[in-house]
């Protein structure tokens, strides 16, 4: 009888931990119906990552009726278990005031904790909050810091900003040549914007000849 008991129990785990993953995998198919199931039965045993699924459901109405508050629940259940996209979903609804009243103190506080994880879209989005001042006091060479962590991990408008800043000599000194490297890094993946700022400011005479 016991023997039994710790069969069922080990099933029980694997079907649910195999939920989240069976729902991704329908996602990609469009069969929204039935990755809402499985999405539901992982958030069910605390699967932060199928949780914040749910939410992005709601958001775009895929295979559900939008429903913004749904998703902000969602995401909030998400972010109590440590979801870091959750946490910069937060901070995105916080700063647009479209579902909760406009809170810039709280969308950075999201931002912030997926920052410091890694989060790389919430990176860029402090450095926009330190260089605006929303929130907090503008400051340029926090604005930079985040920028340039963003721009690390491959955020195209972080590399932009960051290569602006060293051109303006925002939060540092001008240097063009760091300038060049990243509106370069952005130029490459066929941003226009970046292309421009390439040109316009003559860009290539900076870059390190080989």
């Amino acid at each position: 009888m016991l023997k039994n008991y710790f069969f069922i129990s080990i099933l029980f785990i694997f079907v649910y931990g195999s939920s989240y993953s069976d729902g991704l995998s329908l996602y990609k198919q469009h069969k929204y119906s039935e990755a809402l199931k499985q999405f539901e039965n992982a958030a069910k045993d605390n699967d932060n990552q199928a949780m914040y699924a749910i939410g992005i459901m709601y958001i775009n109405a895929d295979g559900v009726q939008k429903n913004p508050q749904k998703a902000f629940d969602w995401f909030k259940k998400a972010a109590k278990l440590g979801n870091i996209y959750a946490f910069n979903q937060l901070g995105n609804i916080y700063a647009s005031g479209q579902i909760v009243p406009k809170d810039y103190k709280k969308a950075l506080y999201w931002f912030e904790k997926a920052a410091k994880l890694g989060n790389s879209n919430a990176a860029y989005n402090l450095g926009y909050f330190y260089t605006g001042g929303l929130g907090v006091d503008a400051d340029l060479k926090k604005a930079l810091s985040w920028y340039e962590a963003s721009a690390k991990a491959g955020n195209i408008n972080a590399q932009i900003n960051l290569g602006f800043m060293y051109i303006a000599g925002h939060g540092t000194k001008v240097n063009y040549k760091k300038a060049a490297y990243w509106i370069n890094k952005a130029k490459n993946t066929g941003n226009q914007k970046a292309n421009l700022i390439w040109n316009e400011f003559h860009l290539e005479d900076y870059m390190d000849k080989k």
